[in-house]
This record gives structure tokens, sequence and C-alpha cells, in this order.
């Protein structure tokens, strides 16, 4: 455990953060001892470096292959989880893929697994289509603004997604919003939920 807190240390350093929040230091603490969390807190709180650090604890950088997949709405959002990985300084190779980004760019990407990769689901449904690197051993599916995905109409990639991830044993999905129905595809059995959007609902 003690190089787990070292490392999660030298991660905030390096990113010049001295303290996490209040919601940060829960959502770390249910992820890392539970196989299902549901995040809900506003956007801008935080919850990227919440789901990661837990993450990262699941991933044995001596194996080559994708430990954690991370599927998110938008270009936009596989972008920015991905620079903030990097100002991590994990050592781990991650990768995003997404629509409108050269698919030459990403088989070349691929070919050296990442340890853990972002992606919206219509390019990650491609790869896997594909079967560009082995589903085997990814453990961690992060959903993050699962309720955009499903907004979007991204449902049957994601049913297809999951359906072919045999061995997750931790679900993480993240919202900013409390309205979304989570599909049963998901396979969210008795999740912990962490609310925090109810404080923050008059703070606009």
């Amino acid at each position: 455990m003690g190089s787990i807190q070292k490392t999660r240390e030298d991660i905030l350093k390096k990113m010049n953060i001295y303290a996490l929040n209040e919601m940060q230091e829960k959502a770390i603490s249910v992820i890392t001892a539970t196989s299902n969390t549901i995040l809900l807190s506003p956007t801008g709180t935080g919850k990227t470096l919440a789901f990661l650090l837990p993450t990262l604890q699941n991933i044995n950088p001596k194996i080559t292959a994708v430990q954690a997949l991370i599927l998110v709405p938008s270009r936009e959002l596989a972008i920015q989880i991905e620079q903030v990985l990097r100002e991590m300084g994990t050592g781990l190779k991650v990768n995003a893929v997404y629509g409108g980004r050269s698919m030459a760019k990403d088989k070349v990407d691929l070919k050296h697994t990442p340890s853990i990769l972002i992606g919206t689901p219509g390019r990650i449904a491609d790869h896997f289509t594909n079967n560009r690197f082995s589903k085997d051993y990814i453990k961690t599916l992060v959903l993050d603004e699962f309720d955009k995905s499903l907004e979007i109409g991204f449902a049957y990639e994601m049913r297809g997604i999951i359906n072919q991830l045999p061995n997750i044993s931790k679900r993480i999905l993240t919202s900013a919003t409390q309205e979304a129905e989570i599909p049963a595809f998901v396979g969210l059995d008795q999740p912990t939920v962490l609310n925090y959007l109810t404080e923050k609902k008059h703070k606009n």
C-alpha cells in the first residue's frame, strides 16, 4: 500500500496539486474498495482525477495489453483525459482514439499496445470489430459522462463493446446530471452511488 500512496503523492506533486477535494478523496476510496461505482458530480469538480488515480492502481506495468478502457462521448473529452494522464507522468502508455482522427494514426499507436485506452464508442467499436488488440486483459471500464454518450446515440456501440469484455472487475460511471437511466447492458450490480450534485444545484 505504501508504494501506491507514494505514487499518488508523486503524481499530485508533479501536477502541482497539494490537496484533493472532499469528493475526490471519497471517490478514490470508494472506487478502490468496490466493483461498481456511479460518481455524480458537477462539471469542473475534478472527476477525471477521482477515477484515474484508482484506475492506475489496477494496472500491471509488466503486462503489455490494454487494461483500462475509458469510453467518452466526445473527442474533446478523450483528448482532455489523455492530457491529464500524460501530466501524471506514470510512464504508462496511453492513447486516445476518436472519430475524425486518422485511422492510420490509430493503427500505428495501437501496434504498441497502450495500458489505458480512451475513446469514443464508435471508434472503439471499430477497433474491436477489427481485433486490433486483445480485450482479455481489460479489467477496468470507465464510462465518463455516460449520460451524454447515451444522449448522442452511442447505446448500440456501447452494448457491443461491453459484451466483448469478459474480464471486467471494476466499472466506474460518471455524470454531471442525475437524469440518465443506466442500461442493463452496462452490468452494474449493486453500485455504490456518490452524489455530489445536490449541494451545487443552485451554484451556476
